[in-house]
This record gives structure tokens, C-alpha cells and sequence, in this order.
């Protein structure tokens, strides 16, 4: 998807990233963070260059109060303006246990706050197929459209422009093989 421009880039103006990794350091996070602005504006997002708060780094086992504290940091300056939080970009430790969830749940049940998770490997990898990637996904969750069915208004998919019809997709993650056997902890 590098070098193609979304249908409909969705906008960002006032976004945040926490740095839950102990691997990365804030120079890295904030570098992260510029390049993956920069590859939103490139794919055709209007996305601001720079979070409205400088990435926070916090411990995982902290992930409800820092994300509280945060989110509640960037709507005191937001609220008087009239503006609302768009999404946070999360950066996680590649083996994150229940992380990713609770941060998930946290972000969508008591937040109503869009998030992105990243993990650390592309981090420090930072590559453009990745970062065009992440921007895909970071479009279609702020409310923009990365593609158009443009067979179905011709006559080459007929069903669906002459019947109501409705097309399913579904993404599916598959962790490493050996990310599956230390994700639980057995007891004797």
C-alpha cells in the first residue's frame, strides 16, 4: 500500500501516544510518532505532525491510570477549545500479555477513545510497508475509506448492484508460535 493515496483520508488533529515498553525510549517513541504522522499525510490523511501531548511512557501494569491520566491531560486543554481526543497510539512490549486487552477495553468502554497498538520490533524497524499499513488502519478507525468496491458499479458484479447484498471481511491475528506458550502461566 506504500506510495497509494486512501479513497477518503480521515482527519486527526489532536491525537496521543503512550509508550508502554521499557525498550523504547521517549527519543524513539517521539521519532516513531513523527513517522507514522508523516506516512498518514503521505497515504492522504489530514493528520496533525505532532501529538497534542509529548508520548508518556508508563509501566503496563499502570495501563488504566496512565491511560486515564492522559486522556484526562489532553481534554483539560482540549474541552475549553471545543475539541475532542482522536486516537491514541499505543506502543506495547512485544510480548504483552493481557496489555493489549485492558487497554483495548479501557480505551473503547470508559474512554470512547479510538486506539492503535504497536509493538515494539516495528519500533525500532520502522518500515515504510508497516507505517503505511498502520496509517491504513488508523484511517478507517477516524472515520475515513482506504478503498471502493468499483467493480460493483459496473456491470461486472451484478448481484450487488442489483440486489441489496452485504460483504463480510474479517482479519484475523495470529501470534507466533512461541508467543502462544508464554502467554499462559501454569500453576502446580
Amino acid at each position: 500500500m506504500m506510495h497509494k493515496k486512501m479513497v477518503n483520508g480521515g482527519r486527526v488533529k489532536d491525537w496521543i501516544c503512550i509508550n508502554f515498553s521499557r525498550n523504547v525510549q521517549d527519543s524513539a517513541a517521539g521519532n516513531f510518532c513523527h513517522e507514522l504522522a508523516g506516512m498518514c499525510q503521505t497515504s492522504g490523511m489530514d493528520f496533525s505532525v505532532d501529538p497534542l501531548l509529548p508520548p508518556l511512557s508508563a509501566r503496563p501494569k499502570h495501563v488504566e491510570r496512565a491511560l486515564k491520566a492522559r486522556y484526562r491531560d489532553a481534554m483539560n486543554v482540549l474541552k475549553p477549545l471545543g475539541r475532542e481526543l482522536d486516537p491514541l497510539v499505543a506502543i506495547l512490549p512485544d510480548n504483552n500479555g493481557s496489555l493489549y486487552g485492558n487497554l483495548k477495553r479501557i480505551c473503547e468502554t470508559d474512554l470512547g477513545l479510538v486506539s492503535q497498538c504497536c509493538l515494539t520490533k516495528h519500533i525500532f524497524k520502522m518500515s515504510l510497508q508497516y507505517l503505511a499499513n498502520v496509517a491504513l488502519k488508523i484511517n478507517v478507525k477516524v472515520g475515513g475509506r482506504n478503498t471502493v468496491l468499483v467493480d460493483a458499479l459496473s456491470t461486472r458484479i451484478p448481484l450487488v448492484r442489483d440486489r441489496p447484498t452485504i460483504i463480510f471481511g474479517a482479519d484475523v491475528t495470529h501470534p507466533h508460535p512461541r508467543e502462544i506458550c508464554t502467554t499462559y502461566t501454569f500453576w502446580r
